[in-house]
């Protein structure tokens, strides 16, 4: 992980940057490879790879974000009480951020000149040459925006409705008649909203509470697979290694084997 000041209210990091403090920022992520999760204010979303999102944190938001085994993206994080004239000239950096923060969360597919964009970000190393690609990102950020709260809404209680019942298997068919939505409509708005299908987003909620298990508890895999709606080990391992790039087995040793680094390497309390 690398961490660059670009500007003074402007830090990019490439990399994993889940471990960053975050906190009163406007957020812009790509997703290189592999999976992250995003818990906002209550509801879960994913980033997967040549994926963007947008998201604004405040002192009143509820986020955190945990990534897979195999992560690796890029991300621009800007104050929120950003008041830099650092390029007043070259862009009209209020109206940008107004356009970000209109969005809350949103989730797209980066267009070609976007990735282009990363790609280069990614492979460059000066400073200068990281401002010039980094004011050509904001740019193009500038003109994104999310989809309205209202036809989001009815979509975002389908989402809560799967994380609810994470011991259960529900198909496109299912979860269109309960609602009441055609299933064409639901599949478009339900990506929109999320940034991934209805089934992936399934799947991917089960392995990241899987995985919140693995860390936190000492159940057995073969509990925790019962846990999010896997009967079959090897079904539940095979999916596990698909979403969070790794073993469950291998997972649950790693974490193991920090929590243990991380007792040792606190120092005793001396008294004087």
């Amino acid at each position: 992980m690398a961490e660059f000041q670009i500007f003074p209210d402007i830090r990019l990091i490439v990399g994993r940057a889940d471990d960053i403090s975050k906190e009163n920022s406007i957020e812009v992520s790509f997703c290189r490879s592999g999976i992250c999760e995003y818990f906002i204010n209550g509801e879960y979303s994913y980033l997967t790879a040549n994926n963007c999102i947008i998201a604004v944190r405040d002192e009143r938001s509820d986020c955190h974000t945990v990534c897979s085994a195999d992560y690796c993206g890029i991300t621009l994080l800007i104050d929120s009480s950003y008041n830099s004239n650092a390029f007043s000239e070259l862009l009209d950096m209020p109206d940008i951020l107004r356009n970000m923060q209109s969005c809350e969360q949103h989730i797209f597919t980066a267009d070609d000149n976007m990735q282009r964009l990363f790609s280069e970000i990614d492979d460059t190393s000066g400073t200068s040459m990281l401002r010039i690609k980094v004011l050509e990102l904001l740019m193009l950020m500038g003109g994104k925006s999310g989809s309205a709260a209202e036809s989001r809404g009815h979509i975002r209680k389908i989402g809560s409705f799967i994380c609810e019942n994470l011991c259960e298997h529900y198909t496109i068919a299912q979860l269109s008649e309960l609602y009441g939505i055609d299933q064409t409509t639901m599949k478009n708005r339900f990506r929109q909203t999320f940034g991934c299908p209805v089934y992936t987003y399934a799947k991917n909620r089960k392995m990241f509470r899987a995985a919140e298990l693995l860390r936190n508890t000492e159940m057995k895999i073969i509990d925790i697979a019962e846990e999010v709606g896997y009967c079959n080990a090897s079904k539940f391992s095979s999916a596990f290694r698909d979403v969070m790039g790794i073993a469950p087995k291998n997972y649950q040793m790693e974490r193991k084997r920090k929590r243990k680094f991380k007792k040792r390497s606190i120092l005793p309390q001396l008294d004087y």
